[in-house]
């Protein structure tokens, strides 16, 4: 009798171990379909990018805002100063507003620097009105790592501007009680020329110009220290005098 290689005791054995590994794996173990497979990393593959897209998304609008000058990292003076642009050029008396080198105060922070020319015939109401908007301004059109920074330019008068309106008010109350001193012309109260703005009492720099000479200017320089350190203590004086 031939021998085929399969007589009925090894087919059984067999069957019982096919048997024991369906039992404990489940059947169909050892062929796992290709289709599945594939599928499944399509999935894996699917999911990987569209997470990569969200947080692309969200750099690119954290990374926008930081550009802008909200975040601070990197300062955009001028960004501010469009922004103040588009507050303070429609506002009443208001005749030229200028932009200057913006001046580096820290790592990461910058004074945006500008001027603000208005109508010289203002009254003094117009002009406390004014000095209050382009402080409220200068504060909304800031951010972190800047600070928009104004020289009021009135005529006769010109008065530094913070977001600090208060300092700016006292400032600008100063500026018309020495214009009204007997051989004033020019008043500017404001910070040191040149010097990082401030709004501290001591760091407030008054310069007032006269025509007069000679015995006439002692009493205009008499004058003038007291009226500021009245309302600044401290504050740096300098009366201006033909020679």
């Amino acid at each position: 009798m031939s021998d085929d290689g399969t007589s009925r005791h090894g087919q059984h054995a067999l069957d019982q171990q096919d048997d024991d590994l369906d039992r404990v794996f489940g059947p169909e173990t050892a062929s796992v379909p290709n289709r599945t497979r594939a599928r499944t990393w399509f999935i894996i593959g699917g999911s990987v990018l569209a997470v990569a897209a969200v947080i692309a998304v969200v750099l690119g609008s954290i990374i926008g805002s930081v550009q802008n000058g909200i975040g601070g990292v990197f300062p955009r003076p001028d960004v501010a100063l469009d922004r103040f642009d588009t507050r303070v050029s429609a506002l009443p008396g208001v005749t030229d507003v200028r932009h200057h080198t913006p001046s580096k105060t820290a790592f990461a922070s910058y004074d945006a620097v500008a001027t603000v020319r208005a109508d010289p015939t203002l009254d003094t109401a117009a002009r406390g009105e004014l000095v209050a908007a382009i402080s409220r301004a200068a504060d909304e059109s800031g951010g972190n790592g800047v600070r928009v920074v104004v020289i009021a330019d009135l005529g006769n008068l010109e008065i530094g501007v913070t977001g600090a309106g208060e300092v700016a008010a006292k400032r600008l109350a100063l500026a018309d009680t020495l214009d009204h001193i007997g051989g004033v012309t020019e008043v500017r109260c404001s910070w040191e020329r040149g010097g990082d703005a401030s709004d501290a009492e001591g760091d407030q720099s008054i310069v007032v110009r006269t025509p007069g000479r000679g015995a006439a200017v002692p009493p205009i320089v008499s004058r003038v220290t007291q009226e500021t350190h009245r309302v600044f203590p401290g504050a740096d004086v300098q009366v201006i005098a033909p020679e």
